[in-house]
């Protein structure tokens, strides 16, 4: 008895031993992929179309924007020719005049915060634009857009302080919604909320994503979903970038660019009482704000019937003049709505975004 209890304990040991390296190898795991996808530069999302259309065949973490394929493919999932890539952003820059560099063959667009800047979206040969822009303290989110139709394939964007500043990464941001619909759905059951109202609806893209009791990230995890969870969007903080989600048995915040969806994030009501750090009370959608998504940037605009100079105008908007952001298109059109009038499409490059 006693020599087949000393053999029993002989295997047990290793075995317990064993187990506790594996458990905490996965917490180690765990932990690093709840943290809040801060690892990576740019995050790019890539189409076999030249114009970004539907869901992206390749979704990954690039350092920088500095490729030359040289006439291939930049993965084994993606067209040689007749593809296009949306980077995506966000950089904590000190104040101060910045020259942003796109190197190009064949086209591309740079938003910055949500501004047009440069706009060479062409089929050409390699060539480089510069757009100096003044920018204030803190984090800036930047989009580039590129596509190839053919030919040598590169693609390139860097930028300089002109006045000496330095500047330190910030985590980087999911890809604006590609432009494929998802369909409304029904407030999720055993949730609180205001029976019979549909929500627009999103659908996680990141590997983890972490919910919060109020939108930021100094407020506590109430929940991490997984990707392609589908949500229902209930509001938006005042800032935009937050997200009041409901799924079924969670409601908290989540910071929008990682999420997809065909409704305009814009059009989402404002949540005017979120929860204060600390207090895990999830914030109620309540009516939105007085407030405005861009205001026009020159003397007078023509806003159209369809997104191109090909449509009629329908009206002439002033300088100055506030105006809500319903949708965009590809091609730097933007779909506002001015209070109290019409609604239609101007170039995005004349309005300054908020």
């Amino acid at each position: 008895m006693l020599l087949r209890k000393m053999k029993t304990s002989r295997y047990l040991v290793p075995l317990v031993a064993g187990l506790v390296i594996a458990v905490l190898a996965l917490f180690m795991v765990a932990s690093a992929a709840h943290a809040d996808n801060s690892s990576c530069g740019w995050w790019g999302s890539y189409w076999n179309n030249t114009n970004l259309e539907g869901r992206p065949t390749l979704q990954r973490c690039d350092q920088a924007i500095d490729f030359d394929w040289h006439g291939l493919s930049p993965d084994a999932s993606i067209n040689v020719d007749n593809f296009s890539v949306r980077w995506v952003r966000t950089y904590q820059f000190a104040a101060g005049t910045y020259r942003f560099k796109a190197t190009m063959d064949d086209g591309m667009r740079v938003w910055i915060d949500g501004r047009l800047v440069i706009d060479d979206w062409n089929e050409g040969n390699l060539r480089t634009d510069e757009v100096d822009v003044r920018l204030s303290a803190g984090p800036h989110e930047m989009t580039v857009d590129y596509f190839e139709k053919g030919g040598n394939a590169v693609a390139g964007f860097t930028w300089v302080a002109l006045d000496g500043q330095t500047t330190q990464p910030m985590p980087p941001t999911q890809p604006m919604p590609p432009t494929q619909p998802m369909p409304p759905t029904q407030p999720p059951t055993g949730m609180p909320g205001n029976p019979g109202v549909i929500y627009p609806t999103a659908e996680v893209k990141a590997p983890y994503l972490n919910a919060r009791s109020g939108p930021g990230v100094d407020f506590s995890v109430v929940g991490v979903l997984r990707q392609n969870t589908r949500v229902a969007m209930l509001g938006r903080d005042t800032s935009g970038r937050w997200i009041l989600i409901r799924t079924d048995g969670l409601q908290g915040w989540v910071n929008r660019y990682y999420l997809y969806s065909d409704f305009p994030f814009t059009s989402l009501s404002f949540i005017t009482n979120p929860a204060q750090p600390g207090t895990g009370q999830p914030a109620r959608p309540e009516q939105p704000m007085p407030q405005f998504d861009a205001m026009v940037n020159t003397s007078s605009l023509n806003v159209r019937s369809g997104p191109g100079v090909q449509f009629r105008a329908i009206a002439v908007v002033q300088g100055g003049t506030d105006v809500n952001v319903v949708s965009r298109d590809s091609n730097g059109w933007v779909q506002i709505q001015i209070p109290g009038s019409v609604t239609g499409w101007v170039n995005g490059r004349y309005l300054t975004f908020r």
